[in-house]
């Protein structure tokens, strides 16, 4: 069949079948309005949540963008966060500072010019202050200190040095170090050296070892011949065939030699004083200070009779630093802890107007058990009570002012080439009402043919000055608000 010429086709008539007025395709009314949202609720996803759905940064977004318009604060009143000191300082960059800038222990508070530019002065590590002033605030007791210094050059020993120390926290309060004219060695820093042999401070060390490992306390009796700053072989004897016996307390009070060398033979042993004197700090270079304190050494026994030498101190290779005698008697009195010494208080920087650097109370080591520490305690009184420093205590015992206060110590002497006589005190002063009002100190004089002054002597008259000290910070009126 031909329609105009064309050949009949079923889908070409379909496809030309439909009526002439049939109308296009358009969306109802409804589904616009849905469009519309569906474009508005797009366009608000993409700007205030863009980077997340576009694949942005996450970082970019800030938590002011999910904050209402309506709520935010002013920029001018939201408040300025704290200022960021941008470094603190460790305490090995304090040490660094100490000895590169020179500072001394002469003034509480020293102003430290730190400069970028100065290389030689500058820490390996590179970091810390540039072109910066430091405040270092010192913990030394001006009072106290300048009060020992007057001490050494009122009595003009050859060499002088005393150091005390607040046990409970480590802070030291006095550094003094003297030397007479024409000495031939440097008096500036002697409370760091280890030139003095330790003598009979290191009874110390033997008597710990024999209450904590012997199974001794104070009323122990040793065996003893002969007198008693002797040391001979006869002496040391097993078994003696004329003797007495002496307590702990009586020969740690009058430091009786032989005493003390039979305690390392025959209630402890070598091993166990070697023992104790590291846990007091012998042998140790490392003492955590600001300024670099030299080792105390002990002597290594290779005999019998050199055991008991070591343990008496009847010898002069055992040296002692005197901060280490006073940390010594620190242990002691703050119950066998010794705490980390430290003579930089803080340090603010100028710069960034903050603090950069403070130091807090830190354990060093414990050299003994509590217990142990509190029969030293007892050994370390009688020693000023009616031993070898019962003199110089005396006015001490004998007043009211000082009930509250406990005092012990222990001395020592002996000949040294080049410094003459050496005289050893190291001690305490402890009140039993305010363990805040403390004093370890260890004393160290020398002297030529005439002796001008006991080490014990000036440590009893610093104790009286700390404890003034005291009442006059408690008895002071309160300034008015």
């Amino acid at each position: 069949m031909n329609i105009g010429n064309k050949p009949y086709s079923a889908g070409a008539h379909r496809k030309t079948s439909a009526p002439t007025g049939e109308k296009k395709f358009r969306i109802p009314q409804k589904g616009r309005i849905r469009v519309a949202l569906a474009l508005v609720l797009l366009i608000i996803i993409v700007k205030y949540a863009g980077p997340c759905v576009c694949g942005g940064d996450e970082k970019e977004l800030t938590q002011e963008k999910a904050v209402p318009a309506d709520t935010a604060r002013p920029a001018d009143k939201r408040p300025k966060p704290p200022p960021v000191p941008g470094y603190m300082m460790s305490f090995d960059d304090v040490r660094w500072l100490v000895s590169e800038y020179g500072v001394t222990v002469n003034a509480p508070e020293q102003k430290v010019a730190v400069s970028k530019s100065d290389s030689k002065k500058r820490r390996r590590s590179g970091k810390g202050p540039d072109d910066d002033t430091l405040s270092v605030c010192m913990s030394i007791d001006t009072s106290l200190h300048k009060y020992a210094m007057n001490m050494l050059r009122r009595y003009k020993p050859r060499y002088g040095t005393v150091v005390a120390i607040d046990p409970s926290t480590g802070r030291v309060l006095v550094l003094a170090s003297y030397a007479g004219e024409d000495e031939p060695i440097d008096g500036s820093d002697l409370y760091l050296k280890s030139i003095f042999p330790a003598a009979s401070i290191f009874k110390t060390v033997v008597a710990a070892a024999g209450i904590e490992r012997g199974n001794m306390n104070r009323d122990t009796p040793v065996q003893h011949f002969g007198r008693n700053h002797t040391l001979y072989k006869t002496q040391l004897e097993k078994d003696l065939k004329v003797s007495k016996d002496v307590s702990l307390q009586d020969a740690y009070a009058y430091s009786i030699n032989p005493v003390f060398g039979r305690i390392a033979l025959f209630h402890v042993n070598k091993d166990a004083v070697l023992e104790f004197g590291r846990r007091f700090g012998f042998n140790d270079d490392a003492v955590p200070f600001e300024f670099t304190v030299e080792k105390s050494t002990m002597l290594n026994p290779d005999s019998t009779f050199s055991i008991a030498e070591f343990a008496s101190g009847f010898n002069r290779e055992t040296t002692l630093s005197p901060i280490l005698g006073a940390l010594m008697a620190g242990a002691i009195c703050e119950n066998g802890v010794i705490l980390k010494p430290t003579v930089v208080d803080s340090i603010r920087s100028s710069k960034r107007d903050t603090i950069v650097y403070s130091r807090a109370p830190e354990v060093w080591r414990r050299a003994v058990k509590e217990n142990t520490a509190s029969e030293l305690r007892w050994l370390m009184e009688k020693v000023t009570h009616y031993g070898t420093a019962r003199t110089p205590f005396r006015s001490l015992r004998g007043s009211d002012k000082y009930n509250y206060y406990q005092f012990g110590g222990k001395t020592g002497s002996v000949n040294q080439l080049g410094l003459g006589r050496v005289d050893w005190f190291i001690g305490f002063a402890r009140n039993t009402n305010n363990k805040n009002q403390r004093l370890a100190i260890g004393v160290v004089t020398t002297h030529g043919e005439y002796w001008t002054v006991h080490s014990s002597y000036i440590a009893a008259e610093l104790f009286k000055k700390y404890i003034t000290n005291n009442e006059r910070q408690t008895t002071a009126p309160k300034p008015p608000k």
